[in-house]
């Protein structure tokens, strides 16, 4: 259990729910404190319309929840409906990534059984043969380059970005002297942009215990010098607050 710890998350007000939901069950005093928002990108309608032909696309591809919403916002506003080429196959990251997948009518073809996109490519190099099958990335514009240059070796390959990630310029206060009074037990952190945008706000992350939702999160934290105190064995809420719990209980 985690009673008595006050534990900070990161998200984006409209991710938090989930994880303060579960903090809370654990006991936890839990607080959002948003570093970056996230806004759908609305692509050219003929540029859009070109991507969703029948068959113009063998295999469409996800790393996130804010990639899916914004792909179907912009398939929304095209089309009025959801409706994709019935013959072009999905393929996601983590279970979380698959469960928003589902409200828009869909299921994954792929689904890797890791934790970032570096599993994910290798998943899909695996699981498709031959060199013409095209591949459409549906990514944030700060995601890196590394599953469009991974899947370049084996397909034709096209991304499109369909969310932006924006820093905040304000932060709740109270919250915030939490963490500048080194008071809170732990930081969660969801994304590389949410810890970026954390270090332009604080400056430093130094005494914080900081908790990362996935490899690369985890990684870019490592590469600004900090360590990561846990780390969720999947890319969830349910995964990475049983992580921090299980933390607790061995400390």
């Amino acid at each position: 259990m985690l009673k008595g710890k006050v534990i900070i998350t990161t998200q984006p007000a409209d991710q938090a729910e989930e994880m303060l939901m579960l903090l809370s069950a654990k006991g936890a005093t839990a607080y959002n404190l948003p570093m970056i928002e996230t806004r759908t990108i609305k692509i050219p309608v003929e540029e859009f319309r070109q991507l969703i032909q029948p068959g113009k696309y063998d295999l469409l591809v996800f790393t996130s929840r804010k990639g899916v919403r914004g792909f179907f916002e912009n398939l929304s506003d095209l089309r009025g409906n959801h409706n994709l080429p019935p013959e072009l196959k999905i393929a996601v990251v983590g279970h979380a990534t698959g469960t928003e997948l589902e409200k828009y009518g869909y299921e994954t073809a792929f689904m890797n059984p890791g934790t970032d996109g570096k599993d994910l490519a290798e998943y899909i190099s695996e699981n498709i043969s031959g060199t013409r099958n095209r591949i459409l990335l549906a990514l944030g514009n700060k995601a890196p380059d590394f599953l469009e240059t991974t899947l370049s070796e084996i397909a034709i390959v096209k991304r499109i970005n369909v969310y932006e990630t924006i820093p905040l310029s304000t932060v709740d206060e109270e919250i915030a002297l939490l963490v500048q009074n080194r008071k809170a037990d732990m930081c969660i952190f969801t994304s590389p942009s949410g810890f970026y945008a954390f270090l332009d706000v604080f400056h430093d992350a130094n005494s914080l215990l900081l908790a990362a939702i996935g490899n690369t999160t985890a990684h870019a934290i490592r590469e600004c010098g900090y360590e990561v105190a846990v780390t969720a064995p999947y890319p969830s809420s349910q995964s990475l607050v049983k992580s921090i719990e299980d933390y607790f209980t061995k400390r």
